[in-house]
């Protein structure tokens, strides 16, 4: 509850929103209104799912997300911006059994160019070799643009992150993936974050891939 001043219009009378205005023993106050005990609806439930869901994906890459969310913040976290997206944009399936596509993933939003992926080799021993190719340097695409890569196993429910793992100008990375991930579908994404760290390129799919066992 709040102390009301008197305005121009005098003190505040009735509801105005969730708020309601009332007067006691000559002094004005703002209170809320209470919550309703009703029992959430059926849509609430769903969203709820949904949002856990997002939300406890999303979780583990919370450093990434800061990084390739933050010139699209405003008044909202980066991540609030990131739950935001992927719960319009990549949620899947019907109540109870939400799922997320990863092909619809994106982990970075910005303004820096992206390369031509040319190559997405799947070694023995859990080992990815990604090469690519870039465009002429440019203010939106420099050889000291730092690449990461997020690679996701379903079967495990387990990310693997590789930040900074090579430069645009190395065009190829080599990732070592966990030993046990061998024989498994992976999903795998990838972005460039500048020198500067204070703008990204938007997340690119490299596709579902399968390790060798």
């Amino acid at each position: 509850m709040a102390r009301y001043k008197n305005g121009i219009n005098g003190p505040v009378s009735g509801k105005i929103g969730n708020v309601v205005g009332a007067t006691c023993r000559g002094v004005a106050y703002l209170r809320g209104m209470p919550e309703s005990n009703a029992a959430p609806t059926q849509k609430q439930i769903n969203q709820r799912l949904k949002f856990a869901l997002v939300m406890g994906w999303l979780k583990p890459l919370l450093n990434i997300i800061n990084i390739g969310y933050q010139i699209l913040t405003g008044h909202k976290t980066a991540m609030n911006r990131a739950v935001s997206y992927h719960l319009k944009e990549a949620v899947t399936g019907d109540a109870p059994d939400y799922g997320i596509d990863f092909k619809k993933a994106v982990f970075s939003r910005g303004e820096l160019l992206v390369s031509w992926i040319l190559e997405v080799l799947c070694l023995v021993n859990a080992v990815l070799n990604i090469k690519w190719d870039n465009l002429p340097a440019s203010a939106f695409s420099s050889d000291n643009d730092k690449a990461s890569f997020i690679i996701y196993n379903p079967a495990k429910e387990s990310f693997v992150t590789f930040e900074n793992a090579a430069l645009r100008g190395d065009k190829e990375a080599v990732l070592q993936l966990p030993g046990d991930f061998a024989g498994d579908n992976v999903h795998a994404g990838m972005h460039y974050v500048n020198v500067e760290g204070n703008a990204v390129s938007t997340t690119v799919y490299l596709g579902e891939l399968t390790l060798p066992a």
